[in-house]
């Protein structure tokens, strides 16, 4: 299939690259090198759609360990890493945990399934390189910090340009519901004080770009995120039962911030 990933310039030398799991990835374009913000699920060949791009020297950074984000990494001699979650990257960017995501995320049927898995990038070991809390990236005329978001899995990561004022926030910051019921999830106190921190460290920040669809996403949304979590804070069991295939969790909304909690893991 020639239409697996789709790139499309969505700012300054920003691209945004879709795959079929609804998984975002940006490469972000310097005077010197590019980075590319997450490796997706690893379904179709990423590394020639970027070398389509730019023959820049490419820097390439997971925000989290989670299969659509770090399941791609196979065709890249290395990438900076959060080895936070180390483990949840060893476990479940695997070849079978990977099918086994196409089969219940994707749902697209038998002979497009078929395809997707035909494309799947091997897992293999590549070099980590960790990074952390005020870790610096630069591309020549822009530079990025490492900016810390732990709640969705232990060692969730963004990273934030102080210059352009711009945010790459994986699945910690999205439009549709943030996941925190998943068995990887801290408690939600800890990704509503690391949100609270993230609003000072990024105070200004005028886009936002999310780990899926629908992206780009408002600064509201953090502000947003924030209310939200302290509201079930306040008040741990509120919200709709809702399920995914990664669970059930209790849903609660406060103007554009959604999230899915485990009312068990509150604190």
């Amino acid at each position: 299939m020639s239409d697996i990933l789709l790139p499309k310039i969505i700012g300054d030398n920003i691209w945004q690259i879709e795959g079929p799991a609804n998984d975002l990835m940006y490469l972000v374009l310097g005077e010197q090198k590019a980075m590319l913000v997450d490796t997706g699920m690893g379904i179709g060949n990423l590394l020639l759609e970027v070398r389509k791009i730019t023959s820049l020297p490419l820097i390439v950074i997971n925000t989290h360990g989670h299969p659509d984000h770090a399941g791609g990494n196979g065709q890249f001699p290395q990438a900076w890493f959060p080895m936070k979650d180390f483990e949840i990257m060893n476990t479940m960017c695997t070849n079978d945990f990977r099918i086994s995501d196409i089969h219940n995320i994707i749902q697209a049927g038998e002979e497009k399934e078929a395809c997707f898995i035909n494309a799947l990038v091997n897992y293999k070991e590549i070099e980590l390189l960790p990074y952390e809390y005020r870790s610096e990236f630069d591309l020549g005329d822009r530079k990025f910090t490492a900016v810390e978001i732990p709640g969705h899995t232990p060692g969730s990561m963004g990273l934030y340009s102080q210059n352009e004022k711009i945010l790459f926030a994986g699945d910690s910051i999205v439009n549709s519901p943030v996941w925190m019921h998943i068995p990887v999830s801290l408690s939600l106190q800890t990704y509503y004080l690391f949100l609270v921190h993230l609003r000072e460290v990024t105070r200004g920040v005028k886009t936002i770009f999310t780990g899926h669809l629908p992206t780009l996403a408002k600064p509201e949304l953090l502000d947003d995120l924030i209310s939200c979590a302290h509201e079930i804070l306040k008040n741990p069991g509120i919200g709709e039962v809702t399920n995914t295939f990664a669970g059930e969790g209790l849903l609660w909304t406060h103007g554009l911030g959604n999230i899915i909690y485990n009312p068990k893991k509150i604190i």
